[in-house]
């Protein structure tokens, strides 16, 4: 009996949406839009499945990005797998939207996944093949320097915030400049989930929380005003 795996993922400025049986990718599709999460991320769900022939009762898993990323993007991919997991009973793994933005992508060296957090900041982690060097955090971006000199290897940056991070680290002869745009985080969502599954066995909807790393811009700033005030 096939395993049939969906995948979403809606942390950055695209969304993405994967399908696998097993371990065969049989669908991907990756948008970036001027229109928000809210409008085109159920219809790519959607779309999905149809193409592929499945109704949401046929899949038995879906894996999702929990984070870090987008505040807004983050609460509509998990409002909506959290409401369509629990129509049907379906088994859920949230997974680190930085390690799956690494997964989507075939770099030989180390490989530092990166959104624009903005202030100058970056959602990063690095990732050396399947070895996590240092996790998900939220950070000035200058604190990657540090994983850049400790390594003889290439390293690549991917996600919204690499070419910020490139022209940072530019100079350093291994820092590599690579193509890759828009890739289909959601393709890693469904890599990561497997292993997970396979090892561990699914989760409840009722088990996905976001992670956001850090405090909103609305929290910051009442922060801030209480902090100022005393």
């Amino acid at each position: 009996m096939q395993l049939v795996i969906l995948g979403v993922d809606c942390s950055s400025k695209q969304s993405s949406v994967c399908i696998m049986q097993d371990d065969r990718v049989v669908y991907t599709a990756v948008q970036a839009t001027n229109t928000t999460h809210s409008q085109n991320f159920l219809p790519m769900i959607q779309g999905a499945l149809t193409v592929c022939g499945y109704r949401p009762k046929d899949v038995d898993l879906y894996a999702i990005t929990t984070g870090p990323g987008s505040f807004t993007g983050l609460r509509i991919g998990m409002a909506v797998i959290k409401g369509m997991a629990s129509a049907t009973n379906t088994a859920c793994i949230g997974v680190s939207s930085l390690k799956a933005l690494a997964k989507s992508v075939d770099f030989n060296g180390v490989i530092i996944p990166a959104f624009d957090a903005r202030r100058k900041q970056v959602y990063a982690c690095v990732m050396d093949g399947e070895d996590v060097i240092c996790d998900d955090f939220c950070r000035d971006v200058s604190v990657l320097e540090k994983y850049i000199k400790d390594t003889e290897k290439d390293v690549y940056f991917v996600g919204d915030g690499k070419n910020m991070c490139y022209n940072t680290y530019k100079e350093h002869g291994n820092v590599k400049q690579n193509s890759v745009e828009m890739p289909c985080i959601a393709l890693g969502a469904c890599l990561l989930a497997k292993v997970e599954y396979d090892a561990n066995g699914g989760k409840t909807h009722f088990d996905l929380s976001p992670s956001y790393l850090r405090l909103s811009q609305a929290e910051r700033e009442l922060k801030e005003k209480m902090e100022a005030q005393q």
